[in-house]
């Protein structure tokens, strides 16, 4: 059965609107055809293209503590060094495994790990390399405290090794091969 059209109250489909109703701004069906195919076809790219680009998207609320003006974020998913560190660059721009500079700073990182001793510590990355005896910070930030367990770092290869941390229950650091898998801290600049 049909409507009659005297009866229609606009909830039902029509596929037109009637020229004597237009009022200048409704696009005709047939343009709206048009645009969706000129749409779809400035949407497809070449494969290559598609394997090679990647949409970069950023959090906007840190998940974790604010410290000094930068956000810290425990991730307790393990992952290589490398993979982790890819991980954190994808929560925001600047995003870095953590650098720990100073005994203050490393004391609220153990606690943000352990939530307040709540959990038992996993060993976790950090922002250092260690790499013919030297120690560096991924993010480029000054050497300035360490708290290594005794006897470390203890490397002897020209490989760098990757700075970890809880090594026997304890906060000390030690390193390892950066492709073993840990749990990681990352940290970006916040937004006063």
């Amino acid at each position: 059965m049909s409507i009659p059209v005297a009866f229609r109250q606009g909830t039902e489909p029509k596929m037109s609107i009637p020229n004597d109703f237009r009022q200048g701004t409704e696009p005709e069906m047939s343009n709206l055809i048009e645009l969706r195919k000129e749409a779809q076809q400035n949407m497809q790219r070449p494969v290559a293209f598609k394997q090679a680009t990647r949409v970069q998207t950023y959090k906007t609320a840190c998940n974790g503590e604010i410290i000094n003006g930068k956000c810290y974020e425990f991730n307790p998913n393990t992952l290589s060094y490398k993979d982790a560190q890819a991980f954190c660059r994808n929560l925001a721009p600047s995003a870095e495994l953590a650098s720990v500079t100073d005994r203050d700073l490393h004391s609220r990182l153990v606690s943000l790990v352990t939530k307040g001793g709540e959990n038992n510590p996993v060993l976790t990355w950090l922002g250092g390399i260690v790499k013919n005896q030297q120690a560096s910070w991924v993010d480029g930030s000054k050497w300035s405290y360490s708290d290594w367990m005794p006897g470390h770092p203890n490397i002897h290869a020209d490989k760098p090794a990757c700075v970890e941390m809880f090594k026997i229950d304890e906060s000390w650091w030690s390193v390892a091969d950066c492709e073993l898998r840990r749990a990681s801290l990352c940290t970006y600049p916040v937004a006063a």
